[in-house]
């Protein structure tokens, strides 16, 4: 019987893999026909042409075994990209430099985590792995998928991994902290806004995690965000001779702020790219360093925020922000056309989006609420607000694109899928 089953896990794989292999095909082909200058005559990627950021830290890690990349005045940059994503297309392409073997073989990776974490999350539950199709569906809305399949942006990668974590978390496997600390090590050094997802949810587990065969084995949960932020220390102090951590791992990341406190703010987001924001900030040539530039924008935004009116009204810019997160479905960081037209069009992907994360807020804090009237704890809704809240608090306080919404629209579906599952099992055995 055992060996049945896990031969229909195979095969559910193996239809799995050929689904992502052609919807890599598909997106390498319409990506590569959109932006032509991604690909040279022979289909060979161009990674100097990879956008955000990440092209020429590859492309010197390719030519030279360099981390770094010139960037605000044509300085060196060590710490302007955490290193998950760019060490990732950097070791494929090792292999092969063809553009769509380097999306597929990505995707190949990170799809096929998501599978096996689901088909184990559903057999700690004793679910069977035929609802493994309720937790693919997401993909199926096209925006998810377009942005999953990515290979620009971290948050291709934060799309597989946050949900990957969630269901973890909420498993009955054996290792299921031992794994969850490996999640959590990735994430932190993909994306910094996933700092409070990685450093506050070890201390939720540790608060709520009650069952007998976990008592020691959840602490190793904090070995987690513990190693990832040493070894990002360590590196950024043997490159920069200072040690970078927390909100403060990258030095773009005070311009950050500065650019989410910038009065002209709202003229630009949700609609416009805030990339046309950024050329209107000025960065004084006579800085010469990523460090000079970080602590330029710190010491700007420590006066700025002094000033009691100017912290009144970025907090004021909360409830704005909080409000395109929850119901903004249309297009947005868009750039001017030649005309200078904005493609700010409905986007109907988002509507499902939204619906998901709306849907889950309430329906968390209605089990939550219940739990304490009961006076018990249900762990996951507990975990599934932590995570939640840890994700979008970065984005409130600077800002949040469709795409940075996509993992936790995936996590927010996520939920839904399994109250219903574990309800749904509940209501069978009694």
């Amino acid at each position: 019987m055992i060996i049945v089953k896990n031969f229909s896990n195979y095969k559910k794989f193996i239809v799995f893999i050929i689904f992502v292999i052609l919807s890599s095909i598909l997106f390498s082909y319409l990506f590569s026909n959109k932006f032509p200058n991604i690909v040279d005559n022979k289909n060979n990627m161009i990674f100097e042409k990879i956008n955000f950021g990440n092209g020429p830290l590859i492309l010197n890690l390719i030519n030279n075994g360099e981390y770094s990349s010139k960037f605000f005045n044509n300085l060196d940059f060590v710490l302007q990209k955490l290193p998950v994503l760019p060490l990732l297309i950097f070791s494929i392409s090792k292999l092969t430099i063809n553009f769509y073997l380097i999306v597929i073989i990505k995707n190949l990776i990170t799809f096929s985590i998501l599978f096996w974490i689901i088909i184990f999350y559903l057999k700690s539950h004793k679910l069977s792995s035929n609802y493994s199709f309720f937790y693919f569906l997401i993909f199926l809305i096209p925006y998810n998928l377009f942005v999953s399949l990515n290979f620009e942006y971290a948050d291709n990668i934060v799309a597989i991994l946050l949900p990957c974590l969630f269901l973890v978390l909420l498993s009955n496997l054996n290792q299921k902290y031992a794994l969850s600390a490996f999640i959590i090590f990735i994430l932190y050094l993909t994306k910094t806004s996933m700092f409070f997802v990685c450093t506050i949810i070890p201390f939720i587990i540790l608060l709520f995690e009650k069952e007998k065969k976990f008592k020691f084995k959840k602490n190793l949960i904090f070995l987690g965000p513990l190693i990832a932020m040493l070894c990002w220390g360590i590196f950024s102090y043997i490159k920069t001779d200072r040690v970078a951590f927390g909100t403060n791992s990258l030095t773009v990341n005070s311009l950050g702020l500065t650019l989410a406190s910038d009065k002209r703010f709202f003229q630009y987001y949700p609609d416009k790219s805030m990339d046309l924001l950024l050329g209107k900030i000025i960065i004084p040539k006579s800085l010469k360093s990523e460090w000079d530039i970080f602590d330029y924008f710190k010491k700007k935004n420590k006066k700025y925020f002094a000033n009691k009116d100017n912290l009144i009204n970025y907090i004021k810019t909360i409830p704005k922000k909080i409000f395109i997160i929850l119901f903004h479905i249309k297009r947005d960081s868009s750039h001017p056309d030649e005309n200078g037209n904005y493609d700010n069009k409905i986007r109907y992907s988002l509507i499902f989006n939204k619906l998901f994360i709306n849907i889950s807020i309430c329906l968390s804090l209605f089990y939550i609420f219940i739990s304490i009237k009961r006076k018990k704890i249900y762990k996951d809704d507990f975990i599934f607000v932590t995570i939640l809240g840890m994700s979008l608090l970065p984005l409130v306080a600077g800002w949040a694109t469709a795409k940075h919404l996509v993992p936790v629209s995936i996590l927010c579906y996520y939920y839904v899928v399994h109250k219903y599952l574990i309800i749904k099992q509940l209501s069978s055995n009694s």
